[in-house]
């Protein structure tokens, strides 16, 4: 790159500048003074590649060895770690044992206390009913005097066993029949309630149905007196029909007049009798025809 750098360079010389033939010994002087010190430069750079080189591996093997360090520190410290931490776990694990304990000691120890205040609580009661029971038994004491009276008055027993048992058969007898009674009276109880509000509703239907009857009374007076207003209307529109009839037929009795008169020349009544609109159209005709002869004759005369 550089000897092109230069041929460019004396090519632009060589056509702007005088030419001027330079000193061929000069110029072999320059090149190998160049020469020498690029090889000089190259040597010293060599030099300092290879200070560096070593130093690089010097300072590579401190790392290297210093990285051993640390690795064997560190599994060092891992075991120390490890070592720690089964430490503490024994440690806790006795902890928790001897807690454990002392809870499981505390635990039976309220228990103990707590059976210990029922027992006392159970004895004072059983010397509450021994006391009760030593006052019934003196209370009772009479009664196996008594009994051995109603062996010697009463053939049928023979001992005291007999007198108990039959008591007990009697006292067996009235428990039944005393359930049964009340389970009768229980029985009387539902069939009252029962009765009761059969007797309730019963009575609610009844008033309901009087309120029926009430309410179709009401609407039989209302409906009596819609028939005489019916009626009194009806008897009103006979009246009224009648009266129209008649009228209707002097109307048609009328117009037939008017009719006949009409065609009494022509002696041909081709329309019937009861065809009073027909009878009506030709009056009407009749009529127009009239008021246009009056109206030629008005003319006329004018």
């Amino acid at each position: 790159m550089a000897d092109d750098f230069e041929d460019q360079f004396r090519i632009i010389s060589h056509e702007k500048l005088p030419i001027r033939m330079p000193d061929p010994d000069i110029i072999y002087v320059n090149n190998a003074t160049r020469l020498l010190e690029k090889r000089h430069e190259l040597a010293e750079v060599e030099g300092d590649l290879v200070n560096q080189r070593e130093e690089f591996h010097v300072k590579l093997r401190v790392l290297k060895q210093r990285r051993e360090d640390l690795l064997e520190k560190e599994e060092e410290l891992k075991l120390s770690i490890l070592k720690f931490d089964k430490f503490l776990k024994e440690n806790d694990a006795k902890r928790l044992r001897a807690k454990s304990k002392q809870m499981s000691e505390n635990d039976l120890q309220k228990q103990k206390e707590k059976e210990i205040i029922k027992l006392e609580k159970e004895l004072d009661l059983l010397v509450t009913q021994r006391g009760k029971l030593q006052k019934k038994a003196e209370t009772h004491a009479v009664y196996p005097g008594f009994l051995e009276n109603v062996i010697k008055i009463r053939d049928e027993f023979q001992d005291i066993r007999m007198v108990t048992s039959r008591f007990a058969a009697l006292m067996h007898t009235y428990d039944l029949l005393f359930r049964r009674y009340q389970e009768n009276q229980e029985t009387i109880k539902t069939i009252k309630s029962d009765l009761n509000n059969f007797i309730k509703t019963k009575n609610n239907e009844n008033m309901k149905y009087q309120n029926m009857i009430a309410g179709l009374k009401i609407r039989l007076e209302a409906a009596k007196t819609k028939i005489v207003k019916w009626e009194s209307i009806w008897v009103h529109i006979q009246n009224t029909a009648a009266r129209k009839t008649l009228t209707l037929g002097m109307v048609k009795m009328a117009i037939f007049n008017l009719y006949a008169h009409i065609k009494e020349a022509e002696l041909d009544l081709n329309i019937a009798i009861e065809d009073t609109n027909e009878q009506l159209s030709v009056v009407q005709d009749y009529i127009i025809q009239l008021r246009e002869i009056i109206h030629d004759f008005k003319k006329m005369e004018s």
